[in-house]
């Protein structure tokens, strides 16, 4: 399927950046070209830090109705889409080549992956042309010009994440950036980026807050509620679900209320907070993070 920057069906977004694509050929649920989305970009040799924040901000952003939006890449890009599709959520993969040279060819199955899970592909090339390294900067502008605004998980120095960072910017919209190690070498994009003046994100909410005239966010909050507490071992569950996260309760106050003994109470409220789930105030008290 092709559509034309003339017709109605032409994303507007799109239509607002400098040099916008003459056409998109598609593939998939070409509804999702007009949703409201969010870019999330990265390094493609990423690490298992980046990997993990991928896929958590793609599930919470999903699950606030926000559309995915990626370049199908190795590492970051291809996390982004996984964590939209195991939340049942919208994605856009947006690829350097035409559909018979999918790049890169590891990725076939992810690509299908996106289409059997009512996701979209999309470029600006016949189906016959092959990715090149202009090609992938060329993708860079439509990834974000689809976007509200850029998520940076990691991104080494002069890679084609600080591309996509600097669209973004000239297109007026907001770049985010989860914070990285100083050791760490995919780690200078998002800390260069943060130092000139990104927003540092450690939250969901901390992109959420900032479009607060989109009137998805609240609608979406318990389905987030309810997607956490699904991931919480059912062994700790019982204690999770005595806790709040506005009011702090004492540990007395737990035992007295599953009438259980204090040192297996101790247990499960301890493994709660390494699996980051809640966290412990003076004097034993404690609440939902």
């Amino acid at each position: 399927m092709k559509i034309d920057i003339e017709d109605r069906g032409y994303p507007d977004q799109l239509r607002k950046i400098h040099n916008p694509p003459k056409q998109l050929y598609l593939k998939g649920n070409k509804k999702l070209l007009n949703t409201i989305g969010i870019a999330i970009i990265g390094s493609r040799s990423c690490t298992k830090y980046g990997e993990k924040m991928a896929i958590k901000f793609s599930k919470e952003l999903s699950l606030y109705g926000l559309t995915i939006i990626s370049g199908m890449a190795k590492g970051i890009d291809s996390f982004a889409h996984i964590g939209s599709i195991e939340t049942k959520g919208n994605t856009i993969a947006v690829i350097p080549s035409g559909f018979n040279n999918i790049y890169p060819k590891e990725n076939i199955g992810l690509c299908n992956e996106i289409l059997n899970n009512n996701g979209l592909i999309i470029t600006e090339y016949n189906k016959d042309v092959k990715a090149t390294s202009k090609r992938f900067l060329e993708r860079n502008r439509i990834v974000s010009g689809l976007a509200i605004g850029t998520l940076v998980v990691e991104g080494g120095f002069r890679s084609g994440t600080s591309v996509t960072a600097k669209l973004t910017k000239e297109q007026g919209k907001n770049v985010f950036c989860i914070p990285s190690s100083l050791e760490k070498p995919k780690g200078i994009t998002p800390n260069k980026l943060i130092k000139e003046g990104a927003f540092l994100v450690t939250e969901v909410e901390d992109i959420v807050n900032k479009y607060s005239d989109i009137n998805f966010m609240k609608v979406r909050r318990k389905k987030i509620e309810n997607f956490e507490e699904n991931l919480i071992n059912d062994e700790y569950k019982i204690v999770y679900n005595i806790l709040d996260k506005e009011k702090e309760i004492h540990i007395n106050d737990i035992v007295k209320k599953l009438k259980l003994d204090i040192n297996e109470i101790s247990y499960k409220l301890m493994m709660l907070e390494l699996e980051d789930k809640i966290v412990s105030l003076p004097g034993n008290n404690y609440k939902r993070k």
